[in-house]
Protein backbone atom coordinates (compact mmCIF):
# COMPACT_ATOMS: atom_id res chain seq x y z
CA UNK A 1 0.00 0.00 0.00
CA UNK A 2 2.86 2.34 1.08
CA UNK A 3 4.64 1.61 -2.07
CA UNK A 4 1.63 2.32 -4.22
CA UNK A 5 1.24 5.73 -3.00
CA UNK A 6 4.52 6.99 -3.08
CA UNK A 7 4.28 5.54 -6.78
CA UNK A 8 1.17 7.58 -7.56
CA UNK A 9 2.66 10.90 -5.44
CA UNK A 10 5.77 10.63 -8.07
CA UNK A 11 3.68 9.68 -11.00
CA UNK A 12 1.29 13.35 -9.90
CA UNK A 13 4.75 14.94 -9.48
CA UNK A 14 6.41 13.80 -12.89
CA UNK A 15 2.95 14.63 -14.62
CA UNK A 16 2.79 18.21 -13.17
CA UNK A 17 6.78 19.05 -13.78
CA UNK A 18 6.08 18.10 -17.62
CA UNK A 19 2.81 20.28 -18.29
CA UNK A 20 4.13 23.53 -20.52
CA UNK A 21 4.47 26.47 -18.42
CA UNK A 22 1.76 29.53 -19.31
CA UNK A 23 4.12 32.54 -21.25
CA UNK A 24 3.55 35.86 -20.24
CA UNK A 25 1.66 37.59 -23.11
CA UNK A 26 3.48 41.18 -23.09
CA UNK A 27 7.31 41.33 -21.68
CA UNK A 28 7.26 43.63 -18.71
CA UNK A 29 8.07 47.17 -19.44
CA UNK A 30 12.04 48.16 -19.51
CA UNK A 31 12.65 44.28 -21.04
CA UNK A 32 14.06 43.89 -24.57
CA UNK A 33 11.62 41.97 -26.91
CA UNK A 34 12.30 38.69 -27.02
CA UNK A 35 13.35 39.18 -30.75
CA UNK A 36 15.68 42.40 -30.17
CA UNK A 37 17.71 40.44 -27.25
CA UNK A 38 18.49 37.84 -29.66
CA UNK A 39 19.83 40.05 -32.29
CA UNK A 40 21.99 41.35 -29.65
CA UNK A 41 23.42 38.05 -27.90
CA UNK A 42 24.11 36.94 -31.69
CA UNK A 43 26.22 39.88 -32.50
CA UNK A 44 28.13 39.25 -28.73
CA UNK A 45 28.38 35.80 -29.34
CA UNK A 46 29.62 36.24 -32.78
CA UNK A 47 32.35 38.89 -31.61
CA UNK A 48 33.44 36.93 -28.90
CA UNK A 49 34.17 33.73 -31.43
CA UNK A 50 35.84 35.44 -34.01
CA UNK A 51 38.23 36.94 -31.42
CA UNK A 52 38.38 33.01 -30.23
CA UNK A 53 39.53 32.08 -33.48
CA UNK A 54 42.04 34.78 -33.86
CA UNK A 55 45.50 34.31 -33.87
CA UNK A 56 45.60 37.54 -31.77
CA UNK A 57 47.00 36.85 -28.10
CA UNK A 58 44.51 36.63 -25.41
CA UNK A 59 45.23 39.76 -23.70
CA UNK A 60 45.03 41.23 -26.72
CA UNK A 61 41.99 40.20 -27.43
CA UNK A 62 40.02 41.37 -24.47
CA UNK A 63 41.26 44.58 -25.10
CA UNK A 64 40.17 44.57 -28.70
CA UNK A 65 36.52 42.93 -27.14
CA UNK A 66 36.24 45.97 -24.81
CA UNK A 67 36.76 48.18 -27.66
CA UNK A 68 33.86 46.67 -30.46
CA UNK A 69 31.35 45.66 -27.60
CA UNK A 70 30.63 49.82 -27.50
CA UNK A 71 29.55 49.25 -31.00
CA UNK A 72 27.34 46.63 -30.71
CA UNK A 73 25.63 48.33 -27.93
CA UNK A 74 24.99 51.69 -30.05
CA UNK A 75 24.07 49.79 -33.15
CA UNK A 76 20.95 48.65 -31.35
CA UNK A 77 20.94 52.16 -28.97
CA UNK A 78 20.56 50.20 -26.04
CA UNK A 79 23.00 50.06 -22.53
CA UNK A 80 24.20 47.85 -20.60
CA UNK A 81 21.83 48.21 -17.78
CA UNK A 82 18.70 47.33 -19.50
CA UNK A 83 20.37 44.18 -21.57
CA UNK A 84 21.32 43.28 -18.40
CA UNK A 85 17.52 43.81 -16.71
CA UNK A 86 16.53 41.78 -20.13
CA UNK A 87 19.02 38.81 -19.30
CA UNK A 88 17.72 38.17 -16.02
CA UNK A 89 13.96 38.43 -16.65
CA UNK A 90 15.05 36.23 -19.52
CA UNK A 91 17.33 33.55 -17.34
CA UNK A 92 14.54 33.55 -14.26
CA UNK A 93 12.47 31.01 -16.29
CA UNK A 94 14.27 28.19 -18.16
CA UNK A 95 11.59 27.96 -21.33
CA UNK A 96 12.58 31.61 -22.04
CA UNK A 97 16.08 31.22 -21.80
CA UNK A 98 15.27 28.57 -24.15
CA UNK A 99 12.98 30.50 -26.32
CA UNK A 100 15.36 33.42 -26.15
CA UNK A 101 18.47 30.86 -27.57
CA UNK A 102 16.31 29.34 -30.05
CA UNK A 103 15.70 32.76 -31.48
CA UNK A 104 19.57 33.08 -31.23
CA UNK A 105 20.41 30.36 -33.05
CA UNK A 106 17.72 31.10 -36.01
CA UNK A 107 19.61 34.54 -36.42
CA UNK A 108 22.68 33.30 -36.60
CA UNK A 109 24.73 32.74 -39.59
CA UNK A 110 27.18 30.39 -39.35
CA UNK A 111 29.08 32.17 -42.34
CA UNK A 112 28.75 35.87 -40.88
CA UNK A 113 31.51 37.77 -39.67
CA UNK A 114 30.98 40.72 -37.12
CA UNK A 115 31.23 43.70 -38.81
CA UNK A 116 30.95 46.91 -36.73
Amino acid sequence: MRKRLIYQAFLLLISFSCTEEEKPATTPKGILPMDSTAMVLRDIHELESALMVSSIRQDSTQNLYRALEPNIFRKYKLDTGRLNRSLRYYSSEPYLLDSLYHVVLKKTDSTAIFQP
